[in-house]
């Protein structure tokens, strides 16, 4: 092993991409126990390696109902946070207007699920899908659940990146399906989209992609009731029917349209 690889291999990990849990560079956790330090450590690894305003801090912590103490509270925390990090290479650098995490490297999911993404994204556009979805399959591979699993309802910030993550999450997964379809792997896509779907009812680009791979599987039946079933829920919680690009999918699944 290279000193390089020996280095990467020994840094703290952490992770966002499911329930938030830190792991010492030996394997084992780290435990950070205080509510309030969870939360900020949290949030500066979700902004990293941007700074993250003293602000935002105390909006992510204490929402509305901020405390008198808060500034020096935050200052607290942060000092305890520091010194369960002084094991490592990761350290919390105070600069103006709040903080910024440091030393991180590859040791946070969230920026290794991007670069694979990245690295997917570029094959699929140049036509190597295989390549592509053996990147993204290794990038959802990483979600261990819902972003921010156990943080995600404590503050309005949380709940809001969670939302994002999952987007991802999300859009990753309709990249795969796409990559799957071309290649005539329809069973694989079918099986990623519902479960992304029973994940987010609403999301009709998801439940296109499961018509059409339906469709091109020889399962004609189950591409339409596909539909009627996007139909129910977009009708039941939100008042409204599919859009005109999902109904226009599905008269052509349903006249079996040669061009699909």
């Amino acid at each position: 092993m290279s000193t390089n690889e020996g280095k990467l291999a020994s840094r703290m990990r952490f992770f966002l991409l499911g329930y938030f849990e830190i792991q010492k560079a030996d394997g084992a956790p780290l435990a950070v126990s205080r509510v309030k330090q969870r939360q900020l450590l949290a949030l500066l690894l979700l902004d990293s390696p941007s700074v993250v305003t003293t602000e935002r801090c105390i909006r992510a912590l204490w929402g509305e109902e901020v405390p008198p103490s808060a500034r020096r509270n935050l200052q607290t925390y942060i000092a305890g946070l520091r010194k369960a990090l002084a094991v490592s290479e990761v350290t919390i650098e105070t600069v103006p207007g709040g903080y910024r995490m440091a030393g991180i490297g590859d040791g946070l999911d969230l920026t290794a699920f991007e670069t694979l993404r990245s690295r997917a994204a570029l094959a699929l556009s140049v036509g190597q899908d295989a390549a592509g979805i053996q990147v993204l399959r290794e990038a959802l591979d990483m979600w261990r659940g819902s972003a921010l699993q156990d943080l995600a309802e404590s503050s309005e910030v949380f709940r809001n990146a969670a939302i994002r993550l999952d987007g991802w999450r999300l859009t990753a997964i309709g990249d795969f399906a796409d990559g799957c379809i071309r290649m005539g792997a329809y069973e694989t896509a079918i099986d990623q989209l519902r479960a992304a779907i029973s994940w987010d009812p609403l999301r009709e680009d998801l439940r296109g992609r499961l018509m059409l791979a339906y469709h091109l599987s020889g399962r004609r039946a189950d591409a339409l009731l596909a539909y009627h079933e996007c139909r129910a829920a977009l009708v039941q919680r939100l008042g409204v029917g599919p859009s005109h690009a999902l109904a226009l999918l599905h008269n052509k699944i349903l006249m079996d349209d040669p061009h699909l």
